[in-house]
């Protein structure tokens, strides 16, 4: 992939103040967000910006700025179409809270019951496990377990979901909060079976339309044919690369969904009004009330009021409630934030997967009307990120010593060609090309592996995707016999491992 100079300058910023005069707006978001924005943008080294922030039932503030790639240098605007990611998930719990209003079933219903195919380990608690459940990542998994599953393959949503009762929970029923991206793919089928429609033909039919979202995409395939529309972005080796959009299509309902920043605005006008849009009851209130019930814990000792409904996190900021999620998915990260008691939204937008810009400047918004002092987390966060990159930086050259070394596994490359099994997964290949190793996945026919030796019978692991890292496989050899290896991934695709044993 090509990659192009971040040092292009961000001229095609657009900002508009609605009917709200400037001077009502706190003095920092008057007199000194652009400039902030275009300077961390730069920082961050983010293609594409888009922040709005809306106050007493207007989108006070609406800011974009940058191009939609480096490459074509095609500035964005207020249509423009970003990935949410996971912030898609507050759009499938709204529609579950409203199909129930309308009857199509109950939230406290136990997904078999609309699934009959659906099975976990437990027959116990195959019968248990409910929407609520599901839907608040209580069902007892680790957080991302198994999500190597969910995207980028030509697994089906059933395939996925049947796939469940092949992996034990880390944690018990209800113990611990697990964050459970199939648990939404779990409730789009269950929409499926109750309403005869799909999941993206209810989210038009019930969210889109009438919030007027015309813009709005349920579905992942669907964004390459938009002619308004930014590409995704990683950074490797310090500049912003192009890389593909994920193909999430199986899991829809929890992150696939792209909108702009005028769409979002509309969602989030909606939320804060109890479900009314243009003085209509688009979504139900007590719908709205359903998901921002707390269901889970998240708490820790640093910060115990830390609580999950559905599709929202839940949590105390400076003696306030705040109802937010973020969404990260390929070159994507987003945050969308809400102060209910204040009537207060925001709505950030950004294009590469490597800022932690919007997690920072939303702190940065609420401060300003809470007129606390301002912290520009910004720069905080990138000293936060520098670290982490020096620390990756620094690993993958231990690594790169290790494979200049040129040792010796215990036997022979070709002892370890063959096929290899995992309960879960499937298949994978393991063949030998140009001295080295190289593997093939069963359902991920476009991911491909390379493996390097580095000590012992370990191999370093380089995907040709960048969202899966690089990370060591230790092979274990017996008796001069090669019996499996374990897999490990980017611990933000999944933090658990995968056994294959050699047939």
């Amino acid at each position: 992939m090509k990659i192009k100079s971040i040092a292009l300058s961000f001229f095609m910023a657009f900002v508009s103040v609605t009917l709200c005069a400037q001077e009502e707006l706190p003095s920092f978001i008057k007199d000194s967000l652009d400039t902030y924005l275009k300077s961390e943008q730069a920082q961050w080294k983010i293609p594409a910006l888009a922040v709005a922030i809306i106050k007493d039932g207007k989108v006070v503030k609406t800011y974009t700025n940058g191009v939609t790639d480096y490459e074509s240098n095609t500035p964005i605007d207020e249509n423009t179409l970003f990935m949410i990611g996971s912030n898609s998930k507050a759009f499938t719990a709204t529609l579950m809270a409203t199909l129930e209003q309308e009857d199509a079933f109950s939230l406290k219903d136990p997904v078999v019951k609309w699934l009959p195919y659906f099975k976990l380990h437990d027959p116990w608690l195959t019968q248990k496990v409910d929407i609520v459940d599901v839907l608040s990542h209580r069902v007892g998994f680790e957080t991302f377990q198994g999500d190597f599953l969910n995207f980028d393959n030509e697994l089906t949503s059933e395939q996925i979901i049947k796939k469940f009762a092949l992996i034990t929970p880390t944690h018990q029923y209800r113990e611990t909060w697990g964050y459970f991206n199939t648990g939404y793919t779990i409730a789009g089928e269950i929409i499926k079976s109750a309403t005869n429609k799909t999941w993206a033909e209810q989210l038009q039919e019930k969210i889109f339309t009438p919030l007027e979202m015309e813009n709005s995409l349920a579905l992942s395939k669907d964004i390459s044919r938009s002619n308004n529309r930014t590409l995704a972005h990683t950074l490797i080796d310090g500049e912003p690369v192009v890389i593909d959009y994920g193909d999430i299509d199986a899991t829809a309902p929890a992150g696939s969904i792209s909108s702009s920043i005028v769409d979002m605005s509309k969602w989030v006008l909606a939320l804060l009004a109890d479900g009314k849009y243009k003085g209509k009851q688009v979504i139900p209130a007590k719908a709205i009330t359903a998901t921002r019930t707390p269901r889970s814990i998240m708490g820790s000792a640093r910060n115990p009021f830390s609580l999950y409904g559905l599709g929202w996190d839940i949590e105390a900021y400076e003696g306030n409630k705040l109802i937010m999620h973020t969404g990260g998915i390929h070159g994507y990260v987003t945050s969308v934030t809400m102060l209910p008691e204040k009537n207060l939204g925001i709505v950030i937008l950004t294009n590469t997967d490597s800022n932690y810009l919007f997690e920072g400047l939303k702190y940065d918004i609420l401060d300003a009307y809470l007129e606390k002092p301002n912290k520009r987390l910004s720069n905080l966060y990138y000293s936060y990120f520098l670290q982490n990159q020096a620390n990756k930086k620094k690993q993958k050259e231990a690594w790169q010593t290790l494979v200049a070394e040129k040792n010796k596994p215990s036997v022979s490359l070709s002892k370890f060609e063959g096929t290899y099994m995992n309960e879960v997964y499937g298949w994978i290949k393991i063949e030998k090309e140009n001295n080295e190793l190289h593997i093939d996945f069963e359902h991920h026919k476009h991911l491909k592996v390379i493996l390097k030796h580095t000590k012992d019978n370990e191999f370093l692991a380089s995907f040709n995707e960048v969202l899966y890292g690089e990370s060591i496989f230790p092979f274990e050899v017996v008796n001069g016999k090669v019996t499996k290896f374990t897999l490990k991934l980017d611990p933000q695709v999944e933090q658990t491992t995968y056994d294959f044993y050699k047939k």
